[in-house]
């Protein structure tokens, strides 16, 4: 979809709102007219969180402040944002308050900064006791971890490499999860009350088309080849044999195909006769299958530092961490499709707008 047809859908993006609604209730005008800045930050493999910055007014009858002790904003409180135009609005985060942070000062108006998490920060992003799965998949662990934080969970089938898995003491279980999907190439993403613990979806067809100087107000690329390896090699640890390691690898051009036609970060490094080769070591496998999946989730990660890039647009709430985009009229080597990894929108005075982080692993 290119920009303008969206465009038209909302009135041009004429007019941004937000709405805040606290325990399902809908903030009243007079608590909405406070709010001065609504942000929602979203990042692949982490979650959201987002803040609230109010106004807030002094009594100088009651000597109290309007805002700073309203029951509405106790820590604890399940929020919800929804971010759009007119009455085009989407449900960009839902959450709890964790966090108030009061500014005072003698000549300007006070403010009150709200702090929130996703809905996954209690169980998800907290330390915790150590844990033993047995004769679990990942996805199983997932599915499990998904249910006792109270959310519903989409997950892909992986092989069952271990048969038991430890969560160490006092890790939590985002860092935990983090580690699972790394071994074997898989996204963790957290949206609204979903967990995801899934194959990548960078090779999805783009949701929008965006030109430089039409609907890109800023974009910062960066091709760096630092970090990029030509090949990895796994030297896992056989239980079964320990005297004889199970050897797995992975090589320039066997990463994960994002766009066709296009030549990948590690092709690009060897074809210019240069072999950079990565060794993992002590790593217990437990098959020729899970070495050769560790090696091609080290590839694509090293592939994925290829290109980066920082972009600002109009607000477009559609814009979310795990889509893909199309970005046109920025030179030959760096038009073409971006993933989305990271997302910051914002609503305050000076309009709606959101800013992109994105990773391409070939031209």
């Amino acid at each position: 979809m290119v920009v303008e047809t969206l465009s038209q859908e909302t009135l041009n993006f004429y007019a941004p709102r937000f709405i805040v609604e606290i325990e399902n209730q809908t903030l009243n005008a007079l608590m909405s007219k406070a709010i001065i800045d609504v942000t929602v930050e979203e990042k692949i493999d982490e979650g959201a969180s987002f803040q609230l910055t109010l106004h807030d007014e002094f009594d100088m009858t009651t000597q109290e402040f309007k805002w700073l002790d309203h029951k509405d904003f106790n820590v604890g409180k399940n929020v919800t944002i929804k971010m759009g135009y007119e009455n085009d609005l989407a449900v960009m985060v839902m959450g709890v308050i964790t966090r108030l942070e009061p500014s005072f000062f003698s000549s300007e108006t006070p403010t009150i900064r709200i702090q929130c998490q996703d809905l996954s920060f209690d169980c998800l992003k907290k330390s915790s006791p150590a844990r033993t799965f047995i004769d679990k998949s990942y996805s199983e662990i997932a599915e499990i971890i998904a249910e006792e934080a109270h959310l519903s969970s989409e997950v892909d089938d992986v092989e069952n490499y271990r048969n038991t898995t430890q969560k160490n003491n006092n890790e939590n279980y985002l860092t935990f999860l983090n580690k699972l999907k790394d071994e074997v190439g898989y996204e963790l993403k957290l949206r609204e009350q979903t967990l995801y613990f899934i194959e990548p979806r960078d090779d999805r067809d783009e949701i929008l088309t965006l030109e430089l100087g039409k609907d890109i107000i800023s974009f910062q690329p960066v091709m760096n080849t630092a970090e990029v390896v030509t090949e990895v090699e796994v030297r896992g640890h056989n239980p079964a044999d320990p005297d004889n390691p199970i050897i797995g690898r992975a090589t320039a051009g066997s990463e994960r195909p994002q766009e066709s036609s296009r030549t990948s970060g590690s092709q690009i490094v060897e074809e210019r006769h240069r072999s950079v080769k990565r060794i993992i070591t002590n790593v217990p496998v437990n098959s020729q299958e899970h070495a050769d999946s560790i090696a091609r989730a080290a590839l694509n990660h090293a592939s994925d530092t290829f290109i980066k890039g920082e972009m600002e647009c109009i607000g477009i709430p559609q814009i979310r961490a795990g889509e893909t985009i199309r970005l046109e009229k920025i030179g030959k080597r760096f038009t073409g499709k971006y993933y989305i990894i990271g997302t910051t929108h914002t609503i305050n005075a000076s309009g709606y707008r959101t800013k992109i982080s994105v990773k391409r692993n070939a031209v």
